[in-house]
This record gives C-alpha cells, sequence and structure tokens, in this order.
C-alpha cells in the first residue's frame, strides 16, 4: 500500500515523533513495512529521536525515498483507514466461520473486540493562546445570542449562577437521597430545553414512558400528578384542554428511550445510538445508576466509573450537553455542605462532571446546592418552595436578594400566594 512507505517517507523527513507516541502506532499498521517501522520506533525508544535518513538507508538501502506533500492529518487517516480495513477483512472472516459453526457467541465476542480496536487517529493541533484571539469574538457572540452556546436550566436563578448548561460541552450530574425529586428536577430542565425548540432526548431507567409523561404534563399544565396516575374524573375536563393544546405550546420535543424499548439493559453504546438516530441536541439520564457497563465490569465501584468515562466520552464525540441523576451515598454531610465524594458508587462521577448539584428537600422547600462548577459559583445554595404534585417551583430569596428592590418583593408575594395554597388547597 502506498501510504505506508508515505508515512515512513513523512517520519523521516519532518522527524515528527508525535505521530508515533500520540497515536501509540504499532508494526499492525505497517503489514507490507514492519521491519522499517520497528526500527524507526526501536530508534526512538532508544536514542530520543527519528534516525537520520542516511541511517535508515544503510540498513534498508533498496527502501524507495521520495517527497511526501501531504498533511500529517491526511497521512494518519489514512493509515487508519489502511489499517482498518485489513483488520475488517480478517475478522469478517472469522465471524463468518464462527457463524458457520453455529457459534454465535464467539462471533458476537470476536464483533465487538473489533468495534473496540477500530479507533480514530489522533491529531495535535495546539493554538497559540496570544495570537489566537478568536475567543474574543465568541464572547461577543455570547452577549448577543445565549440560545447559541448555552440551554436554560429551567430556574432563571441558576442561569444567573453558572450561565445555563454549556451546549457543547456540559457533562452535568444532579445528586440526591432517594424521594428529594431528582427526576422531576431532570424533566423540568428538560422541558425548558424543549420550550427553547432544542430535541431533547431522555433515558428512563426505571420509570414507564406514560409516567414521564404525567410528570411532564404536571410541569407544564399544574394538574395534580396523583390524579393523572390515577385516572381520576375531576381533572378529566382541563386535561383534554391540556392535551388537545400540547403540541401547539412546545416549539421542540421530548423522546423517551427505556429498557423495555430496546428489550434489555441500556448501555452508552446505546445511548451513543439513540442521540445519532433521534439526531438530539440534548441527551437527559435517569439515573446513572440504572445504565449497564458496556466493558462488563463486575465490580460496582470500577462499573459506574467505567459508565462515567463512557459518558464523558460520549459528549465530547457528540457535543451536545449531557444531563445525568446519581444517588447521594449515605456518608454523612458535613456542616459546609454536600461534596463530589457524596455522588454513590464512584467519586470517578463527581470527578468527570463539569457541574454538580446537590439536592436537599424538607417539607415543601427544596434547596439546589452547587457543589461543583465549572466556570463559577461553586458553593451558591438556591431555595425553592416547590408543589412537585402540581410540578410548581417558587424561587425564595434570600435576605440579600432585599437589594433588588421590586423583584424581591414580586418574589415575597408570590412565595406568600403559594405558600397559602399549600397550606389551604381547598
Amino acid at each position: 500500500m502506498i501510504i505506508q512507505p508515505q508515512f515512513i517517507n513523512y517520519l523521516l523527513k519532518s522527524k515528527d515523533s508525535s505521530l508515533i507516541t500520540v497515536n501509540n502506532l504499532t508494526d499492525d499498521f505497517f503489514s507490507d513495512y514492519k521491519d522499517e517501522f520497528n526500527y524507526i520506533r526501536n530508534h526512538l525508544q532508544q536514542y530520543g529521536k527519528i534516525p537520520d535518513t542516511e541511517t535508515f538507508i544503510s540498513i534498508f538501502p533498496s527502501f524507495d525515498l521520495f517527497d511526501v506533500e501531504e498533511s500529517p492529518k491526511y497521512l494518519l487517516d489514512a493509515l487508519y483507514e489502511d489499517r482498518n480495513k485489513r483488520y475488517l477483512v480478517k475478522s469478517f472472516n472469522l465471524i463468518r466461520d464462527a457463524i458457520n459453526n453455529n457459534n454465535v457467541d464467539k462471533a458476537l465476542k470476536i464483533q465487538k473486540e473489533t468495534n473496540d480496536k477500530l479507533v480514530q487517529a489522533k491529531h495535535i493541533e495546539s493554538v497559540d493562546i496570544f495570537k489566537d484571539i478568536s475567543r474574543y469574538n465568541v464572547f461577543l457572540d455570547k452577549m448577543t445570542d445565549f440560545n447559541k452556546y448555552y440551554v436554560t436550566t429551567g430556574f432563571p436563578e441558576l442561569d444567573e449562577v453558572i450561565g445555563g448548561w454549556d451546549r457543547k460541552e456540559e457533562y452535568a450530574t444532579i445528586i440526591a437521597r432517594p424521594g428529594k425529586g431528582k427526576s422531576f428536577i431532570l424533566l423540568k430542565t428538560a422541558l425548558a430545553a424543549a420550550e427553547k425548540g432544542l430535541k431533547v432526548g431522555l433515558y428512563s431507567g426505571e420509570m414507564t414512558a406514560n409516567k414521564v409523561g404525567y410528570r411532564l404534563d404536571s410541569l407544564i399544565s399544574h394538574i395534580s400528578n396523583t390524579k393523572l396516575n390515577h385516572g381520576n374524573a375531576d381533572v378529566q375536563i382541563d386535561y383534554q384542554k391540556f392535551i388537545d393544546n400540547i403540541k401547539q405550546n412546545i416549539p421542540g420535543t421530548i423522546v423517551i428511550l427505556t429498557p423495555a424499548m430496546v428489550g434489555g439493559p441500556v448501555g452508552v453504546g446505546t445511548l451513543r445510538a439513540f442521540i445519532e438516530k433521534e439526531k438530539l441536541d440534548m441527551l437527559c439520564v435517569d439515573q446513572h445508576s440504572l445504565l449497564s457497563d458496556d466493558r462488563g465490569a463486575k465490580n460496582n465501584i470500577e462499573r459506574a466509573a467505567n459508565i462515567s468515562t463512557d459518558l464523558k466520552l460520549l459528549q465530547t464525540l457528540t457535543g451536545i450537553p449531557i444531563i445525568t441523576v446519581s444517588q447521594q451515598n449515605r456518608e454523612r454531610v458535613e456542616e459546609n455542605g454536600a461534596d463530589t465524594r457524596n455522588v454513590s458508587q464512584s467519586d470517578k462521577i463527581g470527578q468527570d462532571s463539569t457541574i454538580v448539584i446537590a439536592l436537599d428537600k424538607k417539607d415543601n422547600v427544596l434547596t439546589l446546592n452547587l457543589i461543583k462548577t465549572r466556570d463559577g459559583g461553586e458553593g451558591n445554595h438556591l431555595r425553592y418552595l416547590i408543589n412537585l404534585d402540581k410540578g410548581s417551583f417558587t424561587f425564595i430569596p434570600d435576605e440579600e436578594d432585599a437589594t433588588k428592590g421590586s423583584k424581591c418583593e414580586d418574589l415575597k408575594n408570590e412565595f406568600e400566594y403559594e405558600t397559602n395554597i399549600m397550606e389551604n388547597p381547598f
């Protein structure tokens, strides 16, 4: 193959050893030039540099030297394509033999190993941060077009602190003990994105699509979720009116995926297919512990860490925000609040996440504790008077919010109204 001698010639001329080290190139990529490549790699390992052309030719006098004008990116991509084609042919033959021998499990194992090995080339394309000041133009663009860079969280006060979910680089985690409202918060943030015209995917590991739908309906209409689930005739007329108009009021959409829809456990690979099939703008995962580990780890900690790593990689590859919920462990929370160590199963989840929000609910007051934020706001606490049955959230201003004048007075009046409704529902 012409790409193999091309690549070797480029190495000899450019002396760019990073092409080998960053991509972990082996002689698998050089089926027709194994000896030549191994000599270059061994020389690099022993002497720290690519050998001179004269040194190389003294060992391989019949090797054809020529100029290479292609870019290193092209050469790497072509080298990987050449190697992957050869590897696929070999794998397909093995899979065919296994199927012909009625050994489907072996065929599936070969297929998985093939998929794991078919990776892409890695390119180093560094940026001179003082010469490339294009970030200033991005700054100006962000000033005028919020929706291009961020997705609202559904909580205006949270948006003020963190700016919203980053549309390109967010892998956020919401943690809480059971019964604190994690799923409702996730649905509220999914709904807020759909209301802005985005197509949001929601993986529900334990609730059916209908139960998810009823919760979303309550968040939008404030009709009792309990009555919707129980088929209470008292709300039938209001619910009919709501259903008749729902498509007109929400410009975006929310699509649901459950384990029952794919006939079994869902892993990150399935979530990637979900994103690609539905062309999602955002993915919500309820919840981390209800995903399967595609790598098959038996240990719970390793399993959780694998899933988190794969979700983080999925976010990087797809370039869409991924918002997950996870259990908070039973360890004692210090006086200054929870931290990333309080994420159940593995602190790797907290380490990988760009934002971690811990929920705390006492009676009808929900507190959002920002325990990790990448771009500022860590340590903030936002409180809301909530009625999860009717999907209502009212911000409770802190004392310092009194400086906000009429805004604070409006919030105070709304809070008192909601409190009165909860205390006197009829």
